[in-house]
């Protein structure tokens, strides 16, 4: 009962800031509404997609969106049933789901007010909370991959590898970078060969459905389109990276190039916020933990135990290591929004290295108060 009232207390606390918070959106680069209109009409490419929606190319006369498909596919359904359906109402919802799930993983790990806290944190002292309210395109994407993640590692909690398998398959057709994750699930079933065998079976299923999209949309299965929306962006005329902004001149690395990485470390550790004579704003290029996120600091302290813990970091700095060889940080963000990718392995070591001190309460306070802030002026912003 207790742990009912519980889930019942995040879910109605944390719809109700994220809709109030945000009671007007903009509702602007909604790519996956007008995917999941192609998918209902029978189709993989998306005609009405608006002119000034970037993210977007053409291939033999059709215009198509380089993404994969879960995100679009749990839009279908909905869209076909409330056709006024806005992506971000649907992001709302789903990321109010997140924090609930993030309580039901991490009671497996922590006391249940400890998860309580936890989930608290994640909803509103994470980057997941302007990542639900805002619901555009690329945070969509994160905040269904997140449910799919959730999902995997509670039921893989629960010994169900069959299932876990197939929805960490899920949250990789939705964050492509995920997939390098499974490396945590190896590690924690290495010594358990039949078990491991049945999480791989379904755990894998994403590759040949990535393969046979990519073939429906281009007649070739290594063929994304990432690669020219990427080209896209080279000599479009403003800074698509912090470096730019300061130093015009910067080089564009390779798309998934190691040089990239500095930009990555320096984005998701220490930018800073601007600062000007009035006020303090969120730079539109992300800002670093130690601002924004402070209490998740908790989670890279050495030294990691042998075992749970240490598979739990190096699975997130796997998925981390693919993000940061991308060309871009990021960009309009609040935050680091890249960090959702492997956000849910660092809350477990958070989980199991909590304790109600002072210190750690202080911090988990500050975080949220921040991403207030942040989501504040993100909106106000016009992001």
């Amino acid at each position: 009962m207790r742990k009912l009232i519980l889930c019942f207390l995040i879910f109605v606390s944390v719809i109700l800031i994220y809709k109030f918070i945000y009671p007007n959106p903009r509702n602007w680069y909604d790519h996956y509404r007008y995917l999941a209109e192609s998918f209902l009409a029978g189709r993989v490419d998306v005609p009405n997609l608006p002119i000034f929606y970037q993210d977007s190319l053409e291939y033999q006369g059709k215009k198509y969106l380089p993404f994969p498909p879960i995100p679009a596919l749990i839009l279908a359904p909905i869209i076909a049933v409330g056709k006024n359906t806005t992506q971000q109402q649907v992001s709302i919802i789903i990321g109010t789901l997140n924090a609930v799930l993030v309580f039901l993983l991490l009671k497996k790990f922590t006391k249940l007010i400890n998860a309580f806290l936890l989930s608290i944190f994640f909803a509103l002292g994470t980057v997941a909370f302007w990542s639900a309210v805002v619901g555009t395109t690329w945070y969509f994407a994160h905040n269904v991959a997140l449910t799919f993640f959730f999902l995997s590692l509670i039921t893989f909690k629960n010994k169900k590898y069959f299932l876990s398998g197939f929805l960490f398959s899920l949250a990789v057709l939705s964050r492509l970078p995920i997939l390098l994750g499974i490396v945590f699930y190896i590690l924690e079933l290495k010594k358990d060969k039949i078990n491991l065998l049945k999480f791989l079976s379904t755990a894998t299923v994403c590759i040949p459905i990535m393969f046979f999209y990519n073939w429906l949309r281009f007649s070739n299965i290594f063929h994304s389109g990432y690669i020219e929306v990427y080209k896209s962006y080279l000599g479009i005329g403003y800074s698509i990276s912090f470096f730019q902004s300061i130093y015009p001149n910067f080089p564009n690395f390779g798309y998934l190039d190691p040089r990239n990485i500095p930009l990555h470390l320096f984005t998701f550790f220490l930018m800073p916020p601007i600062l000007s004579a009035d006020k303090i704003l969120p730079s539109p290029y992300g800002m670093g933990i130690i601002f924004t996120t402070p209490f998740l600091l908790l989670a890279f302290l050495p030294p990691f135990k042998k075992g749970l813990e240490k598979n739990l970091f190096i699975g997130a700095i796997l998925i981390a290591f693919v993000d940061f060889l991308h060309y871009m940080q990021g960009w309009v963000q609040f935050g680091y929004r890249f960090l959702l990718d492997f956000l849910p392995f660092l809350l477990i070591v958070l989980a199991i290295r909590f304790r109600p001190k002072k210190l750690y309460i202080l911090l988990l306070g500050i975080s949220i108060a921040v991403n207030f802030w942040g989501v504040h002026w993100a909106i106000k912003l016009g992001w």
